[in-house]
């Protein structure tokens, strides 16, 4: 029977990345001080990626409500893993409106910020969310947003799906050539492949829609 189980823990993916560096062999085990540093570069390539819009699939799972009062303008973000919103809406009656996310220069240029109705437009400062027009009515609002990569844990796997995990190893361990000390062939193997490994990521990283091919631009 087929399985789809396949994946890689933290623990896995650092030996993968060691073995890249050729700091441990097939049967070696990790020295402490080399995992700490795998840990680290992990840990920061995987908070970049997300901020970059890099890498951004848990989007799917990622929802929180807002209680907006009449009369206030504002209502905070309370998830502690929210990075930056992807979509609004805000409940009238049974139907949920979509609220359009402005930007700042958007949001400077309206006029009067303190006019009421029903929200059509929503500026995200931070976790700080200020709609306009104001609601006049106690409502709720739906955000879908992207989460905060999950900091890495002991025998779990990183917050990447199992088809990036090679790019993400390859692009770590070039991050960690001058940390290790390579130099030579194989320190400038490691850091032109970080190149591919970019543009693999930003392909397993977008939004698929429908069941065309998907073709890397390195093709």
């Amino acid at each position: 029977m087929a399985t789809y189980t396949w994946t890689r823990t933290r623990e896995q993916l650092r030996d993968m990345i060691l073995r890249k560096l050729g700091v441990i062999g097939a049967s070696d085990i990790a020295a402490a001080e080399d995992a700490a540093l795998v840990y680290e570069a992990m840990n920061a390539r995987l908070k970049e990626l997300q901020a970059l819009h890099v890498l951004w699939w848990n989007v799917a799972g990622a929802q929180t409500s807002l209680p907006l009062t009449a009369g206030d303008e504002s209502a905070a973000v309370t998830a502690l893993d929210f990075l930056y919103p992807v979509t609004m809406s805000v409940t009238v009656g049974t139907e949920e409106v979509p609220v359009r996310i402005a930007d700042h220069r958007e949001y400077q240029a309206v006029p009067d910020k303190t006019q009421q109705g029903t929200p059509e437009m929503v500026f995200v400062d931070g976790a700080t969310c200020r709609f306009w027009p104001v609601p006049n009515t106690n409502t709720t609002a739906q955000m879908t947003y992207q989460a905060i990569s999950a900091d890495l844990e002991t025998g779990v796997a990183p917050d990447v799906p199992p088809g990036a995990m090679r790019a993400f190893s390859l692009l770590v361990a070039g991050d960690l050539v001058d940390e290790f000390g390579l130099t030579g062939e194989k320190a400038a193997r490691l850091t032109a492949r970080q190149a591919e490994s970019m543009r693999t990521l930003r392909m397993i990283g977008k939004q698929q829609v429908d069941s065309a091919s998907v073709v890397a631009e390195y093709f």
